[in-house]
């Protein structure tokens, strides 16, 4: 197993960095990339295992006061640096030729690679404070080979000053790891908005991701009761709030993967939250139009867009959460039937994400709310209908 040590704490080793101590943080992402932890403790032992032990996720760190024996191959990281899982990963991926890896980020932080027999007579032990320089500089003095970080997240936290700017380089990195699924309004302007309040949240309360998940819910539930009340400003009351939803609705999952607290019952309550409001958008808005124009027909229309809701979530699930490998392109199509099978697959992907909320905001600004429920109703079947329809091209090139 891969043996990743971090090196004896500084006073910034214990800083939160989005809720998190910073070497708390460098234990997780060390054991997502798959490394066997080891911290040394250097007069901090007690303090760092009530730490670790706090958390089940962390207990499995190993804090030692000596360093024994450490496998095969060592990635040594500093303790009061900011780095993630996906850095630890491309360090731990380096091929060694007898020689050490510095790999060094813009403002010098560095992370070691090595064979555990190259870190002999180099006392790790009696490391402290600032003692990681005469590490890097040893291991330098031993031929190591220096490769940038360049793109990766990686720096050192010594003040409030660095800290916020390691909280924003966090964000950052969701925002395009968030790219491929968001749509083009969501990511540019929700997802700004949402990593803002995130940060806010993990910095200043305690609130879980499911926590933010039921205040998103109850705050699409009163827009959905909004618009049943069937009144020009109620609707446009209605589409905002459904709007802060969409935003908030990024919060949880945002605030999940900042502070390492992502569970498949977390995933899974959001996507059934979201379909709940949605439900009720749909209801509420078929009440509000029914209640302004009675000989609409718009308690009928509820009746057909429930049921095209369901048969698209029926054949959604199916087809992209049984079967995502027919989601996935395996490169450029080259046929006629491949490349309208993609391009219909990408619009499927822009409908499915709430992008819709601007234009719901929209209609009901222009008091023309009986557009989207008439569309939304029969559109529903078109996008169930064509979803089963290419999925019989799964095999296209």
């Amino acid at each position: 197993m891969k043996t990743a040590v971090i090196l004896p704490p500084t006073p910034s080793s214990f800083r939160k960095v989005a809720g998190v101590p910073l070497i708390k943080r460098t234990a997780l992402s060390a054991l997502r990339s798959g490394f066997h932890v080891v911290v040394l403790g250097h007069g901090c032992v007690g303090q760092l295992r009530a730490l670790f032990d706090a958390d089940v996720r962390t207990r499995a760190v190993e804090v030692v006061s000596e360093a024994g024996a450490l496998g095969t191959e060592v990635t040594v990281v500093p303790s009061d640096c900011l780095l993630t899982a996906a850095t630890l990963q491309r360090v731990g991926t380096g091929t060694l030729d007898g020689r050490p890896l510095l790999f060094a980020a813009a403002d010098d932080t560095q992370i070691a690679f090595c064979r555990a027999a190259m870190l002999n007579g180099l006392d790790l032990d009696s490391l402290t404070a600032g003692g990681a320089e005469r590490l890097w500089a040893a291991l330098g003095a031993r031929g190591a080979v220096r490769i940038a970080l360049d793109g990766e997240v990686c720096t050192r936290i010594t003040d409030e000053g660095s800290i916020a700017r390691a909280e924003a380089l966090l964000c950052e990195q969701l925002r395009t790891d968030s790219a491929a699924s968001d749509g083009p309004l969501a990511h540019y302007v929700d997802r700004r908005l949402s990593l803002r309040i995130s940060r806010w949240l993990v910095r200043h309360t305690s609130l879980r991701p499911n926590h933010i998940t039921v205040i998103g819910t109850c705050v699409g539930l009163l827009a959905a009761t909004l618009f049943g009340v069937g009144m020009y400003w109620s609707g446009v009351a209605g589409g905002l709030l459904f709007l802060c939803t969409t935003i908030i609705d990024g919060c949880d999952g945002e605030v999940a993967r900042l502070t390492f607290q992502e569970s498949p019952f977390g995933q899974k309550f959001d996507v059934i939250t979201d379909n709940v409001v949605h439900v009720a958008i749909f209801i509420g808005l078929g009440i509000g139009l029914y209640r302004q124009s009675p000989q609409g027909h718009y308690l009928l229309l509820i009746g057909i867009l429930l049921g095209g809701f369901a048969c698209t979530s029926v054949v959604t699930y199916f087809f992209l959460v049984r079967r995502p490998g027919f989601a996935r392109s395996g490169g450029t199509p080259v046929s006629w039937r491949g490349k309208v099978r993609q391009r219909l697959l990408r619009g499927f992907e822009a409908l499915m994400n709430r992008d819709f909320a601007y234009l719901l905001l929209v209609l009901a600004v222009v008091d023309r709310l009986y557009w989207f429920m008439w569309c939304a109703a029969f559109g529903t079947y078109v996008f169930a209908i064509l979803l089963i329809w290419i999925y019989r091209w799964r095999e296209a090139a």
